[in-house]
């Protein structure tokens, strides 16, 4: 069985599988819940603090789905993509169909690789559903228009506007990034799914670690120094907010340097990850 039928395969389990779904939903609640909120303070509140810009001229489709992708990325998705990729394996074993799939003839290594693609792939397919979802809430509820960018990441510069005819390129390679990004996650659930066959302890260590780095690092320089944040993989995980550098109609602000580093240590922390999966999972002696 080749590679591309395993993918294929490894697919269609998780399209038949009801808690691959789960994902979906939350994303559908999620938006639910921010355009509540969003129109609780439309009138609670008619200022983004310290800006001084009236609800009208900012709240619109695009910025409101920018709003739901900034705060997902770490409030959300990490969930999801621990979900799916924490039960590849662990999942399998506990439920006694691991075993079974190995007697076939596909080798260890080409079952591990399809699956770690199929939970890839599913993280991006949940990304863009997301992005897709805001953007049509948001224009409904809100209308369209030019993007305005606040990041907090970026607040010492104010903030700029992204033309419409800009910002759907602005989303699509956001999305790509942030699958990039979360693909670090991905690769420790699947490595924890290949050490136990519990998928519960796949995803409480996926998301206690992910969480643990992400309180660290937001720590000030004070208690937790620059060059110790540095190890951090959460510290490397917005590289994707340099896209909205990229697109600032003042000038192209992007640091390529720091996109070219965070890529280079989330790839690499991506594939060491990976790699100790399969190494544990080509050794290890399946029995459920």
């Amino acid at each position: 069985m080749t590679f591309v039928r395993l993918l294929r395969w490894e697919l269609f389990k998780l399209y038949r599988r009801p808690s691959s779904y789960i994902g979906f939903v939350l994303c559908l609640a999620f938006c639910a819940v921010t355009l509540f909120g969003f129109g609780w303070t439309q009138y609670k509140g008619r200022e983004i603090q310290g800006l001084k810009l009236d609800a009208s001229q900012y709240l619109n489709g695009p910025f409101y789905a920018n709003f739901v992708l900034n705060i997902a990325f770490f409030a959300l998705l990490p969930l999801v993509v621990a979900t799916v990729a924490g039960s590849q394996l662990a999942g399998e074993a506990k439920d006694g169909t691991l075993r079974a799939l190995l007697v076939r003839p596909p080798s260890r290594t080409l079952v591990y690789l399809a699956k770690a693609a199929a939970s890839l792939i599913w993280l991006e397919l949940v990304i863009i559903f997301l992005v897709v979802l805001s953007l049509l809430i948001g224009h409904v509820a809100y209308g369209g228009g030019d993007l305005l960018v606040y990041i907090w990441e970026y607040k010492s510069v104010g903030f700029w506007r992204v033309e419409a005819s800009d910002w759907p390129l602005v989303f699509a390679l956001c999305a790509l990034g942030a699958g990039a990004a979360l693909a670090v996650v991905a690769a420790v659930a699947l490595l924890l799914s290949a050490v136990t066959d519990n998928p519960v302890v796949a995803h409480v260590g996926t998301l206690g670690g992910f969480f643990i780095s992400t309180v660290l690092q937001r720590l000030p320089d004070q208690v937790m120094g620059s060059s110790f944040k540095e190890l951090l993989p959460t510290t490397h995980m917005n590289f994707w907010h340099e896209i909205y550098r990229w697109a600032d109609p003042a000038g192209d602000g992007m640091n390529r340097a720091r996109v070219v580093e965070d890529l280079l240590w989330c790839g690499g922390l991506t594939v060491a990850c990976f790699a100790a999966g399969l190494f544990i999972f080509v050794r290890r002696d399946v029995t459920s």
